[in-house]
């Protein structure tokens, strides 16, 4: 019975392990695209968007990059290869924080998202209306889900001395769900865009065609990888990432 137990445990050790280095191969790679993508954009912002009048959509852009950029920082400091000795303190505010982050930063994402497909669904007011009252109600619903996870999280963070990484003893029952709503409404705007969209690309060379051609090719590319890693986000999760008897010590 006690190599049984000796076995399961160690078999939990190298688990956990394998999901600290995943999640900090994920930490490098966010980071990488962040780096990549500002800098082969930087041209078209300040061409396209640094003249513009301030709007929502702009503050959305700037605001959300702020938010990106200190979350990765924070991440990489928690995750990634630097070797501070974190505190219980640091790993009970770092992650519910962390929460919090990511629902802002989709939310505004998604806030933009949703005015490029109003403006794919340009006449269809029933259509837009009905995506503004999605975006309202699956934020809503991933909102009370934040706070369920916060208030579930509360006394359960530590520092885990094998890993150095914050870990938990125990996750909230419905903190492996909160990808559902935030994908609900991207699924649908992916669809409405497809079909929005499939009418209307030609591929003759003008500017025109050449929009809805980027229009449709980044909208498939975003949601292939948004679909591939949200099952694999979510079983992650429900595997409580560094499992409580294995991260203590």
């Amino acid at each position: 019975m006690s190599h049984v137990a000796a076995r399961s445990f160690n078999e939990q050790i190298v688990e956990s392990g394998n999901h600290v280095m995943l999640t900090r191969s994920f930490s490098a790679i966010a980071l990488v695209v962040f780096i990549y993508d500002t800098t082969i954009t930087f041209d078209d912002e300040v061409r396209f968007l640094w003249p513009k009048r301030w709007s929502i959509i702009k503050f959305c852009v700037y605001c959300n990059r702020l938010l990106s950029l200190g979350f990765l920082a924070l991440n990489a400091i928690q995750t990634g290869p630097i070797r501070l000795t974190l505190s219980n303190r640091f790993c009970s505010v770092f992650f519910p924080m962390s929460g919090w982050v990511a629902f802002v930063s989709f939310g505004m994402c998604n806030w933009i998202l949703l005015a490029r497909t109003n403006a794919l669904l340009n006449r269809m007011k029933f259509f837009q209306s009905f995506l503004f009252t999605l975006f309202v109600v699956t934020y809503a619903i991933t909102g009370g889900l934040v706070v369920d996870a916060t208030i579930g999280l509360q006394g359960k963070m530590f520092r885990s001395n094998m890993f150095n990484a914050c870990a938990t003893s125990q996750l909230p029952k419905l903190m492996p769900y909160l990808w559902i709503p935030p994908m609900t409404f991207e699924t649908t705007m992916f669809i409405l865009t497809v079909w929005r969209v499939h009418g209307n690309i030609n591929f003759t060379v003008s500017l025109d065609s050449d929009l809805w051609a980027v229009w449709l090719r980044d909208g498939v590319w975003y949601y292939l990888v948004i679909i591939r890693m949200s099952p694999y986000l979510y079983q992650l999760v429900h595997q409580n990432i560094i499992s409580s008897s294995a991260s203590r010590y």
